[in-house]
């Protein structure tokens, strides 16, 4: 048996790289990379995990809040600054966490100034991708699209600024790279801000809504689970769905009678 053993543990060994092939393979040495620095990330977040189980909890969280409404009240303007600055760099670098973040300052502040802190801060973030994409990465991109760029920026010529409005209603199109895709597109950065400020408005009134319609923690953690249900958390679900859907089939519409016109009118041009 000890025999047999062994003779599994030598050729197990001889098909695990060896550190010299992994030096001379490119891909292993990548995925030796990778697979470690994957495993490094991992340790850390099980330790920070570990060490603050506590900071989770709810009780902990509520107690979080209540220090940080007594800030509010005692710097008002600092705190709204604060949230502003991290939101918009926040929207700026393009977290997936742009949607809970836009629920939790309509649930931490008041409605209006919980709209005009969203609706400036993700325009003024997306104006930052947009500016580093058009003065950082432009030359680089024309070299290698060529005249695929040259192509792209003659349909985007006349109409950057529909297409902008259309790719914000589709969720599954990423923010950050409708920013960096339209910073290589002839649009100005003045159409780009109120564009993308007019497109995403109905969105961030939906999403600051719900965060309004969300209790305290301190409320949670007394009543339970069952204080978040409300009708006006019900509504804002609700219009996540049909609001962005009947925009789209507004634009489908007036897309559709402006062909239809275009046609008639070369038509009557073609009888005369």
């Amino acid at each position: 048996m000890d025999t047999v053993s062994n003779q599994l543990d030598a050729e197990a060994r001889e098909q695990l790289p060896s550190p010299r092939q992994i030096d001379s393979n490119p891909w292993l040495k990548t995925w030796a990379l990778r697979a470690a620095w994957i495993a490094g990330v991992a340790l850390l977040a099980f330790i920070a995990i570990w060490q603050c189980s506590d900071c989770f909890s709810l009780d902990y969280l509520a107690s979080q809040e209540g220090e940080l409404r007594a800030f509010q009240s005692n710097h008002p303007y600092l705190l709204y600054g604060i949230v502003f600055v991290l939101y918009t760099i926040g929207f700026a670098i393009g977290l997936p966490l742009a949607a809970l973040m836009t629920i939790v300052v309509g649930w931490f502040f008041d409605f209006i100034p919980a709209l005009i802190l969203s609706s400036v801060g993700s325009s003024l973030g997306a104006s930052l991708t947009f500016m580093t994409s058009r003065y950082f990465f432009r030359e680089r991109m024309e070299q290698w699209l060529g005249s695929t760029m040259e192509k792209f920026q003659t349909q985007l010529e006349d109409s950057a600024a529909f297409y902008l409005f259309i790719s914000r209603l589709i969720p599954q199109i990423p923010f950050v790279l409708v920013n960096l895709v339209m910073g290589l597109s002839p649009i100005s950065l003045r159409t780009f801000f109120w564009v993308s400020q007019l497109s995403m408005l109905p969105v961030l009134i939906i999403f600051v809504w719900i965060g309004g319609a969300l209790p305290s923690l301190h409320t949670i953690a007394d009543e339970g689970i069952s204080s978040v249900l409300s009708w006006q958390l019900m509504l804002g679900i609700a219009a996540m769905g049909i609001v962005p859907l009947l925009i789209r089939l507004g634009l489908n519409y007036y897309k559709t009678r402006d062909e239809s016109d275009s046609e008639h009118s070369g038509q009557r041009a073609w009888c005369d």
